[in-house]
């Protein structure tokens, strides 16, 4: 009579040993490729489209679209992963050409003669007031953005990063795309600059100013810039992702608890069991 309850222990044993087990850490290895890296089967990426993820919501000349080009502004989607057991945040700004590209040509920094004579300009890297810019902030339908991250369009605020890539606290009454405050420099990530999207990281994203991961965090975006002419600006507006629910893995003290109470039941079925025997 008393074997089956072995099973209780090998049991209670086996789940304290399962709730200690590491989750998943759900890590982004960049390629560039925002569609390949954030993958919608990846039940942890967050997807954020623009414009219903059509192209046409960014000015052209005719004679670029009637070539098959896309500018370099064009967002498709915004998509994030976020990684709780080194709380960080994967961003990817999915573009429908290449970010920056301003003249659809596939090469960022070289304009096309037909582009340069009907006025146009683009910087490699960029550069003067172009900005790649992903806001983030509370979980309010009427908020703001708290944090910034990306490349500033006001080159007087880039950060420490690759082509001067930045987190930093938001300014307030400005421009998303001018919206560099003090830089953050334990929030600061890595810029993936290879590929046809644009790829970053933030660090310690939970201690972002302004989020608060148990009630929810918003994000909005711009892409563009005023000097390249010939080609609109793409943005998304504030929006609400709710709550982030990565998998959560209880804190040492609280195992130990659980651990420790499923022990407390095993046992006490034991000795029920030994009375019971006496009993008969």
């Amino acid at each position: 009579m008393i074997r089956p309850m072995r099973h209780v222990m090998i049991f209670s044993l086996l789940w304290a040993g399962m709730v200690q087990a590491p989750a998943f850490a759900d890590v982004i290895n960049f390629t560039g490729d925002v569609e390949n890296d954030f993958a919608l089967t990846n039940q942890n990426v967050i997807r954020v489209l623009d414009f219903n993820g059509q192209t046409g919501d960014v000015a052209q000349p005719q004679w670029m679209t009637d070539q098959g080009k896309i500018n370099g502004w064009n967002v498709k989607d915004l998509r994030l992963n976020y990684d709780k057991a080194t709380d960080t945040m994967y961003v990817g700004a999915n573009f429908f050409g290449v970010a920056g590209d301003v003249d659809g040509n596939g090469v960022v920094g070289t304009s096309t003669d037909q582009f340069k004579t009907a006025g146009g300009l683009e910087l490699p890297n960029i550069g003067s007031r172009s900005s790649i810019t992903i806001g983030f902030g509370p979980n309010s339908m009427n908020g703001s953005p708290t944090a910034v991250a990306g490349i500033t369009g006001d080159k007087t605020q880039s950060g420490p990063g690759l082509n001067g890539f930045s987190v930093a606290a938001a300014l307030t009454g400005q421009a998303l795309g001018m919206n560099y405050g003090p830089s953050l420099a334990a929030n600061q990530g890595t810029l993936f600059n290879k590929g046809p999207d644009f790829e970053f990281t933030v660090n310690n994203f939970s201690k972002l100013p302004g989020i608060n991961l148990a009630n929810g965090v918003s994000v909005n975006l711009y892409a563009g810039s005023p000097d390249d002419l010939l080609v609109g600006e793409d943005s998304i507006p504030y929006y609400t992702i709710g709550k982030i629910s990565p998998i959560i893995v209880p804190e040492p003290t609280t195992i130990l608890a659980w651990t420790f109470g499923v022990a407390v039941l095993g046992l006490h079925a034991r000795r029920r069991t030994r009375i019971a025997n006496r009993s008969v």
